[in-house]
């Protein structure tokens, strides 16, 4: 069977920077920071591995713009053999220093809101957050089928009420429900 899901390209973005050349005259920096000798600026040093005399180094320099500085001064002998960045690729979790306020605008902001995929799917922006709902199924006695909610957390279920429930569900607001050829159909 195919595999379904993110393309390998996905889970990993390195990018080869070009080598700085050290400098007892340039010391621990700033060096310039350039990919086929254009300016380059990294996510943040922690998305940096460097290698000076054949030892990675990571953790001990700043990254400010397309510029890096070591946290000690290097010397016209000292070779530099590589510079990575690891880009974020396929991420769960935000990387330290990675969301800074130029990757959102809080322009407008306002307490509710969230931040969403527009309608053409293709940018980011802020929209408002749905309430917590709680929707119970359950039967009368006729074998009809009753749907009883929170009403957008206004309205409360009692303990005795949610044991009547065959089924539940922990959704944003906005749904609604219809039959359909016996089916339940959950729009939002």
């Amino acid at each position: 069977m195919a595999y379904i899901g993110q393309g390998l390209n996905r889970f990993s973005n390195v990018e080869k920077l070009d080598v700085i050349t050290p400098a007892t005259a340039t010391g621990a920096g700033p060096y310039n920071l350039t990919k086929a000798s254009v300016a380059f600026v990294p996510s943040s040093a922690d998305t940096m591995v460097v290698s000076i005399n054949g030892v990675v180094q990571y953790g001990n320099f700043t990254v400010n713009g397309s510029t890096i500085t070591f946290s000690a001064a290097l010397a016209d002998a000292d070779v530099c053999d590589f510079i990575y960045h690891i880009g974020t690729g396929f991420i769960t979790t935000p990387a330290d220093g990675t969301v800074t306020p130029a990757t959102f605008s809080t322009s407008g902001i306002a307490a509710g809101n969230v931040v969403k995929v527009n309608d053409a799917g293709n940018a980011w922006e802020l929209g408002n957050a749905s309430s917590a709902e709680v929707y119970g199924f359950s039967k009368n006695s006729d074998g009809q089928l009753i749907i009883t909610t929170t009403n957008q957390g206004t309205d409360s279920i009692s303990s005795a009420t949610f044991a009547t429930f065959d089924d539940t569900l922990f959704s944003a607001s906005g749904f609604t429900f219809s039959i359909s050829n016996g089916n339940l159909i959950a729009t939002i």
